[in-house]
């Protein structure tokens, strides 16, 4: 085999991009692209206008050099090998709803929690790399977890463009892909691995479809209204945004269920990413009856376990009382008293949505004994005919 230097003199790069083509697809990656690791000055006033106007969840970086330039996260790059894999499959495809009381999961989550599986994908594409060019590479991967912004790393490098929904979306699978990236010393030809597509024209299904009007403008987000976003947070749901979060429990595909550009036929064939009806459709009473240990057991392997338990237990709770579940009366009562805030506040507001006069007085026990201003505020509903408390 070639060494690197051999390369270099016969075509000017490292790796020809037809060479990182077929490397990809031996690491089980359908769509990769590369871009140089030049300074992202077009993001800059983005990012920059997304932190001024407080539209950040938290769970992103804060805005640094770092967030726009390679070489402030990897001094050696000079490439960046971006991947796309798809994770809707014909399994997904067959699953249907089971019957019962049930919350529904985003289908990014339906699987092998994605960050393994890509970094896995990605440390084989590196094995792959190192053996073609005959020597040890510096390199650094990302899968949510890079500064740099990794759709803004996908568009450069030519796998797809951003929608007015602020996914990206790709000619051959939408927006049903999880995103990756390689920083890395050598230098590969750079080319784009799709077509210039369409752009969203006049369609707004998305910003009219979404449930909390988080999308304010086309290609703005204020990610502290995203459902995702909500349904992955600590502490207690404003009450503004418990309702439309309906039956979720983690994440949301509204805004890509109603693109256009999502009705593609092509699917990706990663079992890794099967889905488990009862991890898919959770049942919502099964959520409330388990323990930490238990619940990390069910669903540690997954995409939603990160956050920890009591986000799911806090969830469940809210779906119930969306769902108006009088069989999970007597389950929820006991939280009343949960130590954590948010339990009891999101207890008593469903169990006010389940059946008010089955429970008043319980739950106006329950403020008599509460000491937390805000938990006692969403137990007032109880007191109102209670005014000796």
């Amino acid at each position: 085999m070639s060494t690197g230097n051999q390369h270099m003199s016969c075509t000017g790069y490292d790796v020809p991009f037809h060479v990182l083509q077929q490397l990809a697809v031996r690491a089980g990656i359908e769509v990769v692209g590369v871009t140089t690791a030049d300074v992202f000055h077009d993001v800059v006033p983005q990012l920059q206008r997304y932190y001024a106007e407080g539209r950040q969840t938290g769970f992103e970086h804060p805005y640094s050099q770092q967030r726009v330039d390679p070489v402030a996260n990897l001094p050696s790059a000079k490439s960046i090998v971006a991947i796309a894999v798809p994770y809707r499959i014909e399994e997904t495809m067959r699953l249907r709803r089971p019957k019962g009381l049930r919350g529904s999961v985003s289908m990014y989550a339906f699987g092998h929690d994605y960050h393994r599986v890509l970094k896995k994908k990605l440390q084989s594409l590196v094995l792959l790399l190192t053996e073609y060019v005959g020597r040890e590479i510096d390199y650094q991967m990302g899968v949510d977890t890079s500064p740099l912004v990794d759709r803004a790393v996908a568009v450069r490098a030519g796998l797809g463009w951003i929608g007015k929904n602020g996914m990206l979306i790709t000619k051959a699978y939408g927006s049903w892909v999880f995103l990756g990236s390689l920083l890395t010393d050598l230098l590969i030809e750079p080319q784009s691995t799709v077509e210039q597509l369409d752009s969203c024209g006049t369609c707004t299904l998305c910003i009219t479809a979404c449930p909390t009007g988080a999308l304010v403008d086309p290609y703005i987000l204020d990610g502290q209204r995203c459902i995702s976003y909500l349904t992955q947070s600590k502490g207690i749901i404003p009450e503004e945004y418990r309702e439309p979060i309906g039956k979720r429990l983690w994440g949301c595909d509204v805004c890509q269920n109603v693109c256009p550009k999502n009705n593609v036929t092509l699917l990706g064939s990663d079992s890794s990413f099967a889905p488990v009806a009862d991890l898919s459709f959770p049942e919502l009473l099964h959520i409330l009856s388990l323990s930490r240990r238990a619940f990390m057991r069910e669903f540690g392997h997954t995409a939603t376990a990160w956050r920890g338990y009591y986000v799911w237990r806090r969830n469940a709770i809210m779906a119930l009382g969306n769902l108006r579940a009088k069989e999970a009366i007597w389950q929820l009562v006991p939280f009343l008293t949960d130590p954590r805030e948010e339990i009891r506040a999101m207890t008593a507001w469903a169990l006010s949505r389940i059946a008010p006069e089955i429970v008043r007085e319980i739950v106006a026990k329950a403020y008599s004994m509460e000491s937390d201003p805000y938990v006692k505020s969403e137990m007032q509903w109880a007191c109102d005919d209670h005014t000796s408390l």
